[in-house]
This record gives structure tokens, C-alpha cells and sequence, in this order.
């Protein structure tokens, strides 16, 4: 369940970092002026690279008692990610790059992320009242 949660935090902390620059990128990105979903853009990036460097901290150390901490705190960065455009703002147009790309995007990304994450914890928890440990 470690290298499950690690390597779903990683990748999807991976695509948090490219989607909003280059699969579907921000109005910056895409020649529009900087606008407030560049803002959200790079809070993105910087959450992403918090998922990036969990998972890698997770995935080599070898305390197994992180698991179930690191598996909690990245639900909450999944959370964090999908209410961060309403925080900073992006374009209410509806012909905006970042309103039918970027924030659809970061949302599905962290909607699956945090499902992911609440089946490691489940998993977590049962393996863990399995062994006897209650």
C-alpha cells in the first residue's frame, strides 16, 4: 500500500504541474495578458511539487507507520488543489483557455487523486486492524 500511495502521489503531483502549462494551459501560456489563473496556476505548481516531494519521501523511507500520515495529507493537498481556483480566481469566460481546460482539469486530477487516496487509507486501515494492531 506504501509504493500505491507514493507512486499516486507522484504522478498525479506530476500532472498538477503540467497540465495548468502544457496540456491545458492557463490564458498566460496560451497569449492571453496574466491574469488571475495564472495565480492559480502557479499555487498548482507548487502544490504539485508538496505531492511530488511526499510521495518521493514515502516511497524511500522505510517507516511504515507514514503510510497512513502521508496518505491523510495528501487527500488534504487533493482537496486543497480543487478549491484552490476559487481561491485565486481564474477567468469567467467561457472562451478562456483556463475556464474550459486548466480548472476542469485540475479538478478531475484531484477528484481522482483524492478517491485514490481514500482506498489506500481504507486499505490501510483494514491491513492494519488485520495484523492485530486495534
Amino acid at each position: 500500500m506504501k509504493r500505491f500511495i507514493s507512486i499516486t502521489a507522484i504522478v498525479t503531483g506530476i500532472l498538477i504541474i503540467i497540465v495548468p502549462r502544457y496540456i491545458l494551459p492557463a490564458c498566460e501560456y496560451e497569449g492571453f495578458p496574466r491574469m488571475h489563473c495564472s495565480d492559480t496556476a502557479y499555487a498548482e505548481f507548487i502544490l504539485g511539487g508538496v505531492l511530488i516531494a511526499l510521495g518521493s519521501i514515502l516511497a524511500f523511507v522505510k517507516i511504515d507507520a507514514l503510510t497512513l500520515p502521508a496518505a491523510v495529507a495528501a487527500l488534504c493537498l487533493y482537496f486543497i488543489a480543487y478549491l484552490l481556483p476559487d481561491t485565486f480566481g481564474y477567468c469567467k469566460s467561457t472562451r478562456m483557455p483556463c475556464n474550459y481546460g486548466m480548472v476542469p482539469g485540475i479538478r478531475v486530477l484531484a477528484v481522482s487523486g483524492a478517491i485514490l487516496m481514500v482506498v489506500a487509507i481504507v486499505r490501510s486501515i483494514k491491513t492494519y486492524r488485520k495484523k492485530g494492531n486495534t
